[in-house]
């Protein structure tokens, strides 16, 4: 009875990891013409293209993430919309 337990437990961390990687992990923010892909676990920014995805070095931590908000520096001589 212990070890349908276990897989129970198992199945459900399983499932719950396997949603947060499908929907959760990336924010995507629009720039300009530019859109960027923002890793919420490793606070990576990436400019992604059509096949790749350009990414930089992880972003500082915030002292208050709920109200930063970090929008990466263009790669480009573009204007940074700050």
């Amino acid at each position: 009875m212990t070890f349908r337990r276990a897989w129970y437990v198992f199945g459900a961390v399983a499932l719950i990891v396997i949603v947060f990687e499908l929907f959760f992990r990336y924010h995507y923010l629009q720039a300009g013409n530019r859109l960027w892909r923002l890793d919420r676990v490793t606070e990576q920014a990436c400019l992604v293209r059509v096949g790749e995805a350009i990414c930089s070095a992880p972003a500082p931590a915030a002292v208050h993430r709920a109200a930063t908000t970090y929008i990466p520096a263009s790669p480009t001589p573009e204007p940074n919309l700050r």
